[in-house]
């Protein structure tokens, strides 16, 4: 049972907080090939004084495209925190394509994120820190006083919390008409969604989570322990692969070497700039390395190349390790608004850190991470959250939780603690998963499983376990790809041009012939495609050995693969 003091919260709450309605007007969303619907909703930024300065909330809604679609709406929350929902869509619409038919999307970005007064520091906006300075410093602690006091002439970085997002995205709801909805939220959106179910209790109709934040976790202090449990699966794994124990007999020991030199001292090596094309050299320092690791391990795809990597490195070929920081430092530049990333985690996780933390970092990772996020919060204004914020949320909505095996970040054990507080609840770890699981053949049988869940609104004969046993895991890389670019006149580029969907609706991505080759737009990203023979090729300076490849039919370009572990994983149509 939910506490009466939670009870009185809520009522207070929503009755605070009357939603005027919204209209909104039809849209494009870039990446998305499909009708949306969009505007902007005002919220005060200080909910509980319900008065002062406002902030425009984002609001898209991709509607349901069934003749007779369901009245409750498929709520989400980004991860982060700080990414943006908006543009979880063209994504969403693809890998949910079958619950689009029944049910609206609603997305809002949520204040301080996307489109919602984003609060971005001006060392992101300026990049005035390179890509060795954001892999050596994860958060560069000496410019945060200058970026709260920037952030600070037109925002209160004390309203930026959960509690709030959740409850703007409540009102968002209510004033679409909507009296009830699903959740669904990943990683922080997990925990957003543990918090909304809590705060508004009689809008939830069932919830899927996926790599839970329970609000009880202090999320820095089990980083580096999860990270290394992830990486020791991966490597047992390794060991019990005839294949890969041939290649790499002893990872930990190539692990170990690559550190050691490190230690000694950092390493400059010469990788190509994806944006520019242009020769760079990055220093890799151990601080940069154990990050990389750390955001390899993020994705099954790229964990599976970690025994190639460091093998590769304690060799002396440093390049494609390197080649994979460059591309980690660059998100870790300007992926998510490090002002609302700090406003949430500084109240709601390092606050409650206590001085002995330290003591218990081990690990490839060892205390970086928490040493650094520590000081960051230290120069950063903490919010005050309301009373019981930290205890596990109660509820007995049906909720489907979903986590991966091998998840460095949140790990399956998460989960199962935030099963204990939720009666209609069912867990599926998924074999081989990480932060996420694309790339791992059969896990179509998670986004069917959603479907019935979300159909039924009950955990009951879900299937859980045979959808367990069809899911595999592709094969490690055994050695580090190697293929080269050919050359490929324009006229032969031209035939690839064109706009590509995929054949439900969702992703769409434009491909165009430019001075600089083939060149591939989705969203806000524009990447040059690189060819390595009559029809495969790959991102420039992408060192994960994914490739694409064209389907050619009757001499015509009719759709294009993304290819990972020679198994296609997701195809788009030439429109």
């Amino acid at each position: 049972m939910l506490s009466t003091r939670w009870s009185w919260m809520i009522l207070l709450a929503a009755a605070a907080a009357p939603a005027a309605e919204l209209e909104l007007q039809p849209c494009e969303i870039p990446g998305f090939a499909g009708a949306a619907r969009c505007g902007t909703y005002e919220v005060f930024e200080n909910r509980a004084a319900m008065a002062g300065r406002t902030i425009p909330l984002n609001v898209v809604v991709l509607p349901a495209r069934g003749e007779s679609p369901a009245p409750d709406p498929l709520v989400f929350f980004a991860g982060g925190p700080g990414g943006s929902t908006v543009e979880m869509a063209p994504g969403l619409a693809t890998f949910m394509a079958a619950e689009l038919e029944r049910r609206d999307f609603l997305l809002v970005d949520y204040r301080g994120t996307g489109k919602s007064k984003p609060l971005f520091c001006p060392y992101q906006k300026e990049l005035q820190r390179g890509i060795t300075e954001a892999l050596e410093t994860f958060l560069p602690v000496d410019l945060l006083e200058e970026c709260a006091a920037a952030l600070e002439e037109d925002a209160d970085l004390t309203q930026y919390t959960t509690p709030n997002i959740v409850d703007d995205v409540a009102q968002v709801a209510r004033a679409l008409g909507y009296e009830k909805v699903n959740l669904s939220g990943g990683s922080y959106g997990s925990r957003a969604a543990l918090v909304f179910m809590r705060r508004h209790p009689e809008m939830v109709r069932t919830a899927v989570i996926e790599g839970v934040v329970p609000t009880d976790v202090r999320m820095p202090v089990t980083l580096a322990a999860d990270a290394q449990a992830a990486l020791d699966g991966w490597f047992r794994e390794c060991a019990e692969d005839a294949d890969c124990a041939a290649a790499f007999p002893d990872p930990e020991a190539d692990l170990a070497t690559v550190l050691a030199e490190l230690d000694a001292g950092a390493k400059t090596i010469a990788v190509t700039d994806p944006g520019t094309r242009e020769t760079v050299e990055l220093t890799l320092s151990r601080n940069a390395l154990v990050q990389t690791l750390r955001y390899m391990l993020y994705s099954s795809m790229s964990a599976l190349r970690i025994p190639a990597f460091l093998h590769a490195a304690a060799g002396g070929d440093w390049e494609p390790m390197a080649q994979t920081a460059y591309s980690v430092g660059g998100l870790l530049m300007v992926s998510i608004p490090d002002g609302l990333y700090l406003s949430v985690t500084c109240a709601e996780d390092v606050s409650r850190i206590g001085p002995n933390a330290a003591a218990i970092q081990t690990g490839f990772l060892g205390d970086f991470r928490l040493r650094q996020q520590v000081a960051a919060c230290g120069k950063w204004l903490a919010a005050e959250l309301p009373a019981g914020y930290h205890d596990p949320v109660e509820s007995t909505v049906p909720v489907l939780i979903i986590s991966g095996e091998r998840d460095p970040a949140t790990p399956a054990r998460c989960g199962y603690e935030a099963q204990e507080f939720l009666p209609a609840s069912v867990h599926l770890v998924v074999p081989d998963g990480a932060h996420g699981w694309f790339g791992l053949s059969g896990i179509k049988c998670i986004d069917e499983l959603q479907s019935r869940f979300l159909e039924t609104a009950s955990v009951e004969g879900l299937g859980v376990d045979g959808c367990v046993a069809g899911i595999a895991r592709p094969p490690f890389l055994l050695a580090v790809p190697r293929e080269e670019e050919i050359e490929m006149s324009r006229e032969a580029l031209e035939r690839f041009a064109g706009v590509y969907a995929a054949e439900a609706g969702g992703i769409q991505a434009v491909f165009e012939v430019t001075d600089e080759g083939l060149m591939v737009t989705f969203g806000q990203d524009v990447r040059r495609f690189v060819p390595l023979a009559a029809l495969r090729f790959k991102i420039d300076g992408d060192p994960s050995g994914n490739v694409f490849e064209f389907v050619e039919r009757d001499g015509e370009i009719v759709a294009f693969e993304v290819m990972s572990a020679g198994t296609s994983q997701l195809q788009l149509i030439k429109q």
